[in-house]
C-alpha cells in the first residue's frame, strides 16, 4: 500500500515498483546471464564486444536490485565493485572489451572459473535465500 509522503522534500521520491522475484532468486539469475555472457566472449573473440556489452547491460538491473539489502550490496562491492559501480564500470567493462586477447582470457578466468568471482558472489546470494 502507498501512503502519502510525510514532507514536501520525500514527495519527489519515486516509490519502488513492486518485486514478483524473490531476492536472492533474481540476483542469481542475473550472474547467471552475466556469467554466460563473459563465457562466451572468452570462448569467441568475434563475440566478445557485443556478449561483454550484454553483461554490462545487466548491471543497472543487478545494481537496483542489490539496493534491497544493504549487507549483500557490500559484499558485492567488495568483490565486484569496479565492475558494478561507477565511476569505474562503464570504462571497466569497456576495457574488457578492447584488451589484448590474452591479457582478456586472463581476466575472464578470473571471473568464471570454479573458484573465481561469480562463485563467490553466488555464494553471497544464496546465503541470503531461507
Amino acid at each position: 500500500m502507498l501512503t502519502e509522503p510525510k514532507s514536501k522534500a520525500t514527495r519527489n521520491v519515486i516509490a519502488m515498483t513492486p518485486r514478483r522475484t524473490e531476492f536472492a532468486v533474481f540476483i542469481l539469475e542475473i550472474l547467471d546471464f552475466m556469467e554466460e555472457k563473459i563465457r562466451e566472449a572468452h570462448a569467441d573473440e568475434n563475440s566478445r564486444i557485443a556478449a561483454l556489452g550484454e553483461a554490462a547491460g545487466a548491471v543497472p538491473v543487478l545494481r537496483d536490485r542489490l539496493r534491497e539489502d544493504e549487507l549483500v550490496q557490500t559484499k558485492f562491492i567488495m568483490v565486484f565493485g569496479n565492475e558494478l559501480y561507477d565511476p569505474h564500470a562503464t570504462g571497466r567493462w569497456r576495457d574488457l572489451a578492447q584488451m589484448p586477447r590474452a591479457d582478456f582470457e586472463a581476466e575472464a578466468e578470473a571471473f568464471i572459473k570454479p573458484d573465481g568471482v561469480f562463485a563467490a558472489l553466488r555464494r553471497i546470494a544464496e546465503a541470503t535465500k531461507g
